[in-house]
């Protein structure tokens, strides 16, 4: 009795309490690091589920979880990059830092986020920031002019947006690259395979919708053609479907208060 409740108490320290489940304490690696990750836990549940060896029975299950949280982890560096962009134009230097400090942990290999990083870094520790940034906009104006240097930052974005699975945003940064330098590198692939990969995750997206439609479950249903906006903002099959679930919840929503309405009236006081 002693041996389990030190066993929970420790399991408790280390990550939460999501880890009190019983599903957690009495499942094996694999699930214990699905948990892990359907909590939220990117970084305890990778390398919860590394530790699967290729003997076990769920090392595949293993692997395909691996799969999801490096892309989970790749999107969220990506927004974490996007805002710290922002806050960097807006000269929120603080929360700049934060954020690519953010996006650098989702996604180390992330070369934007540790240059811009590392600029406004020096920048606070010189104490002229303003001034220093101000004279950085200058030297990359000029560099601007050079082709190949804005084909190397629309690439380095589109790389970034393809592993992400933005491939809306990629297909953009990658034709700004071939509008700058037409061969640059491997561009024309990684297009051409972002488009393939737009088409393909918009019509999953749309199917799935529909079912959850057709099953009556509107809210997953809305979030699935939401992802088809994201990455196609004009479709019209989307649009016109979304329009519709949100029609029927309205609905549902005015039926329930009227139903609730009455049922409050009919209490006896």
């Amino acid at each position: 009795m002693y041996y389990r409740s030190a066993l929970i108490l420790s399991a408790v320290l280390f990550t939460g309490c999501v880890q009190m489940s019983a599903r957690y304490i009495q499942g094996g690696e694999y699930e214990r690091a699905l948990v892990l990750y359907e909590n939220g836990l990117l970084f305890e549940a990778r390398l919860k589920a590394l530790e699967v060896r290729p003997e076990n029975r769920d090392y595949k299950s293993a692997r395909k979880l691996l799969y999801d949280i490096n892309t989970v982890s790749l999107q969220i560096a990506r927004r974490h990059m996007d805002l710290g962009e922002d806050y960097e134009k807006a000269g929120i230097y603080q929360k700049a830092i934060a954020e690519y400090g953010a996006s650098l942990r989702y996604n180390p290999s992330n070369t934007l986020a540790r240059n811009r990083l590392a600029d406004l870094m020096e920048s606070m520790r010189d104490g002229n920031i303003d001034e220093r940034l101000k004279n950085k906009r200058k030297q990359q104006a000029k560099e601007k002019e050079d082709p190949e240097y804005n084909a190397n930052l629309h690439y380095m974005k589109g790389k970034l947006y393809f592993d992400s699975k933005a491939y809306g945003k990629a297909i953009e940064e990658f034709n700004a690259v071939l509008k700058e330098v037409p061969s640059y590198m491997n561009t024309n692939e990684l297009l051409a395979r972002s488009q393939r990969q737009r088409d393909n995750a918009i019509e999953k997206h749309l199917m799935a919708g529909i079912n959850y439609f057709q099953a009556e479950e509107m809210e997953y249903a809305i979030k699935e053609w939401d992802t088809v906006l994201e990455l196609d903002p004009g479709n019209k099959a989307a649009t016109d479907y979304k329009y519709r679930a949100e029609v029927i919840l309205e609905r549902l929503k005015n039926i329930r208060e009227k139903q609730e309405n009455q049922a409050s009236q009919e209490r006896p006081l």
